[in-house]
């Protein structure tokens, strides 16, 4: 069937579907979109984004050089709501909120037979999904499950509570890499940077050779061990909302909240991201862990949007001039426009690294 967005060629001819009837809203914060403003709040996938939201005006607060953070979508519940302490979710019992973000809220959990810490991602309510797609979506996710890798966290097991899905993850005690660079509140150095760009490259080429793309790295979803290893958090995730046709799932979480780490492809042909697109948003993790900045110039004009569209990057060395000229070339080319000139794959790029180190 066709759906809004969808591209159609036949020789010279190209169509482009758009289904403009029914109700409209901001599929980050939900506010109603009016018949007036859809035209310039039009997003990807037949969604909508409002003018607040495209400008970052919701955020975490300030990064570490007063630049926007992260965009951050609605929870699921109210205002100042959360599960409270001694909740039980299928066979774990919640502790504390570690989280909330555009897709739901994580928490920390105890197996109530084992005892043991995991991290329960437990997601927003979707009463417009049927059971179908939810039933195809378990079964993808059943793949995910299948993915073990040393970078990679652990997906323990998974389900279904209150019309809701839930994972039990491997429990990162370590935080995340952006939680890190906050804490230090300047740039965390190259030693630091490169061991966990080694291992999260690792983790992502091994979802590259299993056939997960991504879709959404960036610094909150490369998580520490206890050890201090990296972890990257939610592979293939995206990959299973997308064979289950749960796109309105992943509106917020998988594309409106990653602004300052996504490839330009991602918002011209959301449908088509390839493992080259990993490799920039992996790129300009490493050059905002490096710097403490976006590889972009976000500050040139309100909308976040636009400058992505625009293209282009600010070479890494112009923002730290100290950093060694050819790993500045491997991190520059990561962060090329047109994917064919970055290195097309994770695997490859942590190749590059590690002759430079």
């Amino acid at each position: 069937d066709l759906k809004d967005g969808d591209e159609i060629r036949v020789g010279a001819t190209h169509l482009k579907v758009s289904v403009e009837g029914g109700a409209a809203a901001c599929s980050q914060c939900g506010r109603p979109i009016a018949d007036d403003e859809r035209e310039r709040c039009e997003w990807v996938g037949g969604t909508w984004l409002c003018e607040a939201c495209r400008r970052g005006t919701v955020t975490r607060g300030p990064g570490p050089t007063g630049a926007p953070g992260p965009t951050l979508g609605p929870t699921g519940l109210e205002d100042g709501e959360e599960l409270p302490e001694g909740s039980v979710i299928g066979d774990y019992r919640i502790e504390s909120l570690l989280g909330q973000g555009g897709m739901g809220a994580v928490y920390l959990a105890r197996g109530r037979a084992d005892g043991r810490k995991i991290a329960l991602k437990l997601m927003l309510p979707q009463t417009q999904v049927d059971e179908a797609a939810q039933e195809i979506f378990l079964r993808e996710i059943e793949v995910t499950r299948a993915l073990r890798h040393p970078n990679i966290v652990e997906l323990l097991e998974f389900g279904k509570h209150e019309g809701r899905f839930y994972f039990a993850l491997e429990y990162c005690p370590g935080g995340n890499a952006d939680d890190l660079l906050r804490s230090r509140n300047k740039p965390l150095g190259l030693p630091v940077v490169l061991r966990l760009a080694a291992g999260a490259l690792e983790g992502l080429a091994a979802a590259h050779t299993a056939g997960f793309v991504h879709r959404d790295i960036k610094p909150d979803t490369l998580l520490l061990a206890a050890d201090g290893s990296p972890k990257l958090a939610d592979v293939g995730l995206a990959k299973s909302f997308q064979q289950a046709g749960l796109s309105g799932m992943t509106a917020t979480g998988a594309v409106a909240g990653t602004f300052f780490f996504m490839p330009r492809e991602q918002l011209t042909n959301f449908r088509q991201v390839r493992p080259v697109s990993d490799v920039w948003s992996m790129a300009a993790t490493l050059y905002y862990l490096l710097t403490a900045e976006y590889a972009r110039d976000f500050d040139s004009q309100p909308d976040p949007l636009a400058v992505i569209l625009r293209g282009g990057v600010v070479p890494i060395r112009d923002r730290d001039p100290f950093l060694p000229d050819d790993l500045a070339a491997v991190i520059d080319r990561g962060l090329q426009d047109d994917p064919d000139l970055r290195y097309p794959t994770a695997g490859e790029f942590v190749t590059a690294l590690r002759r430079v180190l």
